[in-house]
């Protein structure tokens, strides 16, 4: 059967959306908190029980039109990010880790790939225990810093980065991605809130020591 590939692009694009606007507005600073786990059709599907039933026959339908895809070819970005898209719509987490791990191994320099790897490394961390979660944030981490290195003109990558490094309690490197999101976005939306977190991560042993004399 021919798989309709504008019809997996749409999910891939939608995927992408989604783990981007998920990720950047669940961490502290934002006031949410980072360990939270979200599932797509809670968030864009209904609450009727045949229509959930509807919707993951059409996307198991979809795996498999996307894994005879990927299979064909392999190194392909859209193939890549098409079924790790539909896998972490599936909650199935380390299956789309893995296609991408595959991905970013094949295309080294694509940036969006390691952004995507990143973002399930996040959404992993925030389901995880606490033995692993520190371990995933920095993989995260590590994953949108090379984002960042490949497309350093895009602030979301370093702004990702820094949140990562704090949540994996690195917050050296935390600080070094956050002061690089201003260098291109002095005054953007999120500028102001950075700023806080800097100004917390570099003064927690005088907070901490007020509190204790408090």
């Amino acid at each position: 059967m021919m798989m309709n590939r504008d019809r997996l692009g749409f999910w891939a694009r939608l995927i992408a959306i989604f783990l981007a606007l998920v990720f950047i507005s669940s961490f502290v600073f934002l006031g949410i908190g980072g360990n939270v786990s979200y599932n797509l059709f809670d968030l864009i599907g209904g609450s009727d029980d045949q229509q959930n039933q509807q919707s993951q026959a059409n996307l198991d339908e979809q795996i498999q039109n996307a894994e005879r895809e990927y299979r064909e070819n392999p190194g392909d970005p859209q193939a890549v990010q098409t079924l790790a898209g539909l896998y972490f719509s599936n909650s199935q987490f380390e299956e789309a880790e893995r296609v991408l791990r595959e991905g970013r191994e094949a295309n080294p320099e694509n940036a969006e790939l390691a952004s995507l790897l990143g973002s399930v490394y996040a959404q992993r961390a925030a389901q995880s225990g606490e033995e692993n979660r520190e371990r995933l944030y920095r993989d995260s981490a590590e994953q949108y810093a090379a984002a960042a290195e490949i497309e350093p003109e895009n602030s979301d990558y370093p702004l990702l980065a820094g949140q990562s490094f704090e949540q994996a309690g690195d917050a050296g490197r935390a600080i070094q991605f956050y002061n690089s999101y201003l260098d291109l976005e002095p005054d953007g939306e999120n500028a102001q809130a950075v700023r806080e977190r800097i100004d917390t991560l570099l003064t927690p042993a005088e907070t901490t020591g007020a509190a204790e004399e408090g």
